[in-house]
Order: structure tokens, then C-alpha cells, then sequence
């Protein structure tokens, strides 16, 4: 019996049309329309939809559609949970990656990052400090960390860390919560200043007693 996620000419190409409808609408139409609009059956186009969920490229909404988005995170994260189940152990081994790459991550942030981008750091910093619920907090959080990313320049790096958006969810909401919200404030504060003067090796070495600091907290 054939492959659900068989590889096949027809499927390869309709996947390659539904990448490329995102540049028309936000959310493509059910799969009769859907397969009636592309002229293909609504058995290939299942299964090139079913490919590209899996992959983390298109999301289905049903009673609503279809939409292209990028979300490297599922598979990485089906992974990770089918690899290391135990989540104390994927939180372990988590800090362990963030205390390897994120104080180089803050080091080139400072040493390249435009007026516009200390700018947005700073504003990004300030909703963790008038976050009010926990939510809120976990959201200003990562995309502090996102955002250094994006300012340290290096594309392939921040696709890596997009990959485990996941992950790095769940596991922040614990360490922001066993290292307390005023403590990380105080601590992402030291790191947007350093950013802020440029300071490549202070930068460095606040995030990496940043993120040593949510490594004790991880256990």
C-alpha cells in the first residue's frame, strides 16, 4: 500500500502553487473550491495539503480554509517530544542551547544594531515591565529574544530559532516564572543598555548571566 505522503510529480507541483498563493489572499478557500480552482483532484490536493501542515508551511482551519504561513517549529517540535518526552529534560537541555548561542546572539545584536532597531529593543523591554498577567509576560519575553536575534543579523541563526519557537515557549513560562518577572526585567535591562551603547562584550556577558541564571532556575 502506497505512502499517504508518497512523493509524485502532481503532488510536488500543487504544493508549489499553494506556497505561492499567499501573495493573492490570507486564506485560501475549502478543498472543493480549492481543487476545483486548481484543476487537480481533491485526493492529490489532500494529500499536498497534508504535506504541508506536517512541514509546518500551511495551516487548515476547518469550516474556513487554508492559509500559507511559516511555522518551522512543528516538526522540530513533534520531534523534540517524540525524542525527549520527559520535559524536564527538554527544559535542561533547552538552557543549555540558549547558554551556548544567546550571549554571542547579544554580542553582535550591539555591535551592529541601527538607532530604529535599539529603539524597538527598548520598547519590546518595556512590556515585560508592565506586564500584568503571565501571558502577556511570556509574550514580551520571547520576542525580546527574537528581536536580538533579528538585530544580530544572521538569518540562518534566527530560522534556527524560529524552529524551536515551540519549545522555547513552554519553557520560558517556567523559568520566567521560577526566576520571578522584576528579576528578568532587571536582567534584560543590563542587556538593552549594553546594546543601546554598542558595548559588543558587555552585552555578552549580561545575557549570559541572563540566561545562566534561567539555566539554575531550569534545574
Amino acid at each position: 500500500m502506497p505512502s499517504p505522503l508518497r512523493r509524485s510529480p502532481l503532488v510536488e507541483a500543487i504544493c508549489d502553487r499553494l506556497l505561492d498563493q499567499h501573495r493573492a489572499t490570507e486564506w485560501l478557500p475549502g478543498e472543493r473550491t480549492l481543487s476545483a480552482r486548481m484543476g487537480v483532484s481533491r485526493s492529490a490536493l489532500r494529500e499536498a495539503v497534508q504535506r504541508l501542515e506536517i512541514q509546518g508551511l500551511l495551516e487548515v482551519k476547518h469550516g474556513v480554509g487554508v492559509r500559507v504561513v511559516n511555522n518551522p517549529q512543528v516538526p522540530v517540535r513533534a520531534t523534540l517530544l517524540r525524542e525527549l518526552p520527559d520535559f524536564d529534560e527538554r527544559l535542561r537541555q533547552f538552557s543549555e542551547v540558549r547558554l551556548l548561542i544567546e550571549p554571542e546572539i547579544a554580542r553582535r545584536a550591539a555591535e551592529r544594531a541601527t538607532p530604529d532597531q535599539r529603539a524597538a529593543l527598548r520598547s519590546v523591554h518595556s512590556r515585560l515591565g508592565s506586564a500584568t498577567d503571565e501571558d502577556s509576560a511570556v509574550r514580551a519575553d520571547l520576542d525580546f529574544h527574537r528581536l536580538l536575534a533579528e538585530i544580530a543579523g544572521n538569518r540562518v541563526l534566527a530560522l534556527m530559532l524560529g524552529s524551536i519557537a515551540g519549545l522555547e515557549e513552554e519553557t520560558r513560562r517556567i523559568t520566567l516564572t521560577r526566576v520571578g518577572l522584576a528579576e528578568a526585567f532587571a536582567q534584560h535591562e543590563q542587556v538593552v543598555a549594553a546594546v543601546e551603547l554598542g558595548e559588543g562584550e558587555s552585552a555578552h556577558a549580561a545575557m549570559l548571566a541572563h540566561v545562566t541564571a534561567a539555566r539554575r532556575a531550569a534545574g
